[in-house]
């Protein structure tokens, strides 16, 4: 039921954006790099973790430099964590056991809705300049893990907070190809501010790095 409202709300995006006034209407495949970060000692973050920004994005220009800067997309993240002291993990198979200095492999999916102001500079040759910040609600729509073994691939939407909430900030390029349409390049920093998992004992952040790329028109 979720993802069909979701995938509702995104034609009726699409629509509006169709008909507006100011309005650029753009997809994207931003390649990401995250990592956690823990706030106790016998959490210890390892790897890092390759994931993916795929979606849709909205520009509404209230003026000709600067614009309200939304979208939705699909955005996955995760990372290693190293259990000190072990844990006991909750699954879609139970409880599992993390034995002292296990290490866990997290992969989360969301669905994410920028909330962010944008910022571009006059046309420089055939380029533009912008920078963009802003917040990024997100909604988890699975989540699994990795300890190892025979334990791989474990649902673990139990473990994983369902709501969540980032901010970014990133800089960019748009390189005109004609008329309205443009592609874009750039970097972003993204953040989240609650803790990842749903345990009162310790704080997991996510921090990301993407490339942005992408086509506006």
């Amino acid at each position: 039921m979720f993802r069909k409202l979701c995938f509702v709300a995104l034609i009726i995006l699409v629509n509006e954006a169709a008909n507006g006034q100011g309005i650029s209407l753009g997809i994207h495949f931003n390649p990401t790099v995250s990592w956690l970060k823990s706030d106790v000692e016998d959490i210890i973050p390892q790897k890092l973790n390759l994931g993916f920004d795929l979606g849709l994005a909205v520009d509404n220009y209230f003026a000709r430099n600067y614009a309200f800067a939304t979208g939705a997309s699909l955005f996955y993240i995760g990372g290693s964590l190293k259990y000190v002291n072990g844990k006991t993990l909750s699954t879609n198979d139970g409880n599992k056991t993390i034995d002292n200095g296990g290490e866990v492999k997290y992969g989360v999916r969301y669905i994410k809705i920028p909330v962010a102001l944008k910022f571009k500079t006059h046309m420089i040759g055939r380029m533009i300049y912008t920078a963009n910040l802003g917040f990024d609600p997100m909604v988890r729509i699975f989540a699994n893990a990795d300890m190892g073994g025979d334990n791989k691939n474990l649902r673990v939407n139990d473990e994983i907070r369902f709501f969540n909430i980032g901010w970014h900030i990133g800089l960019g390029t748009h390189y005109s190809l004609g008329g309205d349409a443009s592609i874009y390049t750039g970097l972003t920093f993204l953040n989240t501010f609650l803790d990842l998992t749903k345990s009162t004992s310790e704080r997991i952040n996510t921090n990301n790095l993407l490339l942005c790329i992408g086509i506006m028109f």
